[in-house]
């Protein structure tokens, strides 16, 4: 258990903003990858994940990219609006901050990379020598996409359980059926069944809950989030979760 996941933490997701010029910088210049001293990944990790990592590709996930990058500890570091050190700033970045990876590419001699906070926010880009593979609360590198929600609408569950659950606001906490997709990195899916049949997938990404599936009850992003004592105290909308750690990640 690392301490991203001890203590109580508690946020509310929101949802980010996609940058056009960013877009159409990365769609231009991401076929020419940029390899330098890369390193082949191995295949000794589940669901894209690879240790040591070819940090020298820059790619994005869907490529075989890593799929988040860490702020290092450098001074000043910005996310930018484009692709340019006197760009404006979206927002400054501390070290330590997780950003999701969408690609990266060579504009002026330079390496930047097009990202976004894991959890949700503006979207911007970031040099690369200010970032670093993120090592997840497994202790693994995730790279490509994770495929752990493809799998759980299949039912493709690496355990299931009865977990404790509200459908309604106001309701008391029942049973509810429960199996989980797991990725790697700390990526994660769990599709709850309410007792009238009603399905919703709660989705874990870093070891943190990020979000869940959108439906009549809403979107999805309307939430609540604490880890206390070994268990994830959910609210999405009006339904509540209570999902053990062992379960969401295993052992």
């Amino acid at each position: 258990m690392t301490a991203l996941r001890l203590g109580a933490i508690r946020w509310f997701a929101s949802s980010g903003t996609m940058l056009t010029p960013m877009q159409r910088v990365v769609s231009m210049c991401l076929a020419t990858a940029i390899v330098v001293g890369a390193v082949t990944p191995t295949a000794s990790q589940t669901n894209g994940a690879a240790t040591p990592i070819d940090v020298g590709s820059y790619r994005a996930p869907s490529e075989g990219g890593v799929r988040r990058w860490q702020v290092t500890p450098v001074d000043g570091t910005e996310l930018l609006r484009s692709a340019s050190q006197s760009a404006i700033a979206v927002s400054k970045l501390s070290t330590g901050d997780v950003l999701s990876n969408m690609g990266c590419a060579q504009v002026s001699g330079r390496i930047w990379c097009d990202v976004r906070p894991f959890r949700g926010g503006a979207r911007g880009v970031v040099p690369f020598e200010h970032l670093r593979p993120a090592i997840g609360p497994d202790g693994v590198v995730p790279i490509g996409i994770d495929h752990s929600k493809k799998r759980a609408r299949k039912r493709d569950f690496d355990a299931t359980g009865t977990i404790r659950c509200a459908q309604e606001a106001g309701q008391s906490l029942g049973g509810c059926k429960a199996g989980v997709a797991r990725g790697s990195g700390g990526d994660a899916t769990i599709a709850v069944t309410f007792p009238n049949g009603f399905v919703r997938q709660l989705y874990f990404e870093h070891g943190e809950f990020i979000s869940a599936s959108a439906t009549m009850s809403g979107v999805g992003r309307d939430t609540d989030w604490e880890l206390r004592e070994e268990t994830h105290l959910i609210r999405v909308d009006d339904q509540r979760f209570e999902l053990p750690d062992v379960l969401v990640f295993g052992e």
